[in-house]
């Protein structure tokens, strides 16, 4: 199970390109064209999974995925399945299929992968590490109450699926605004409405800018997002010191995650 990054062929780690080089079967769902010819251009016995749009739930697209993927297998042939971004993140199938191989006896094994949110900390200039993060499918993040920290990082994944069973279709507007309306409102209970977060979208193509279009939380629901949109909510300000901890950790001195 291996990804290709967000931009294919660049990202792709050495050992993906490898693994999709040297197996008998490669089954891959990729972001567009071009990358779709670069992995059969690794390997000719590709085969892109289908993603059709006639209306069945994203589980059941899904739940194929991982049924065409075990078929293989279970013919006894080493098989490459190739998933775009990170085939760990936000790639249910990815997991899915790891988790049956398994079960049913065979050998199985995910490789790491760039995903969004890796281009993420490169194109804001984020450093998860000074203050922390907190990473939540924005669906999940709706429909699970659970506190967040006004004082780190908030990012929130698949803002332009929230409540969204299928897959993405932007002509439907009054979905995507009802979802965008909610999420402006469980965030303002914690953030004023002039709060500035961003819409990020990795960049896809070298060539091409990452989107980074900032907005207020109060006028969020007015944005326009894709099925590629994150929103980053910086924190507020930093959390504050607890002098006396400080003090009996030695760190009088400064900040060790700031060196």
């Amino acid at each position: 199970m291996v990804g290709t990054g967000i931009q294919w062929g660049g990202q792709t780690t050495l050992a993906a390109r490898h693994a999709i080089e040297k197996a008998e079967r490669v089954l891959f769902v990729v972001a567009d064209p071009w990358a779709s010819q670069w992995v059969l251009s690794l390997n000719p016995r590709a085969e892109q999974l289908p993603y059709p749009l006639d209306g069945r739930p994203r589980r059941q697209i899904y739940l194929d995925m991982v049924e065409r993927i075990l078929s293989e297998v279970r013919l006894g042939r080493q098989v490459c399945a190739v998933f775009y971004g990170h085939p760990g993140f936000l790639t249910a199938p990815g997991h899915e299929a790891v988790r049956r191989a398994r079960s049913e006896g065979f050998f199985a094994r995910m490789l790491p992968g760039v995903s969004s949110l890796d281009c993420l900390i490169a194109d804001l200039g984020l450093e998860p590490g000074h203050d922390g993060w907190q990473v939540f499918e924005a669906t999940n993040f709706l429909t699970r109450p659970r506190s967040f920290d006004v004082h780190t990082a908030l990012i929130l994944c698949q803002i332009g699926g929230i409540g969204n069973l299928g897959p993405f279709d932007p002509s439907e507007r009054e979905r995507i605004r009802r979802g965008l309306s909610a999420l402006g409102e469980l965030l303002r209970s914690r953030f004023p409405a002039t709060h500035e977060a961003v819409i990020y979208e990795a960049s896809v193509h070298p060539v091409d800018p990452p989107r980074i279009d900032r907005v207020t939380l109060g006028n969020l629901e007015e944005a326009s997002v894709s099925e590629l949109s994150t929103l980053y909510v910086p924190p507020i300000e930093r959390a504050p010191l607890d002098a006396r901890m400080a003090t009996r950790l030695g760190l009088d001195g400064g900040d060790p995650s700031r060196t």
